[in-house]
């Protein structure tokens, strides 16, 4: 499996109206999810530290993960997609 990447695509008022996002900003349920996305464990040479998730589910499965900073969204902070097979084929589906 590759390991999932990075990409800014912008700051959180950008989908602030998206309704099949869910916010997730337990540190549990962040880690689980990134987890579970082969996402790298944070060390000291992880340049991002996510605290927070955006999360779109569909057939069981995640189809779009947004990370940020911080746990708490404001509408100013950097949004990363997180590329995986699973958010990279719905993306396609968006654009």
């Amino acid at each position: 499996m590759l390991k999932p990447s990075n990409t800014c695509v912008g700051i959180i008022k950008g989908i602030q109206d998206r309704r099949d996002l869910m916010l997730i900003t337990d540190a549990k349920e962040v880690k689980y999810i990134l987890d579970y996305l082969g996402y790298p464990a944070l060390d000291d040479d992880d340049p991002f530290n996510f605290s927070g998730l955006f999360v779109s589910v569909g057939d069981g499965d995640y189809e779009e993960v947004y990370a940020f900073e911080g746990c708490v969204p404001y509408l100013f902070k950097d949004l990363w997609m997180i590329n995986t097979q699973w958010t990279t084929d719905a993306q396609s589906h968006y654009v």
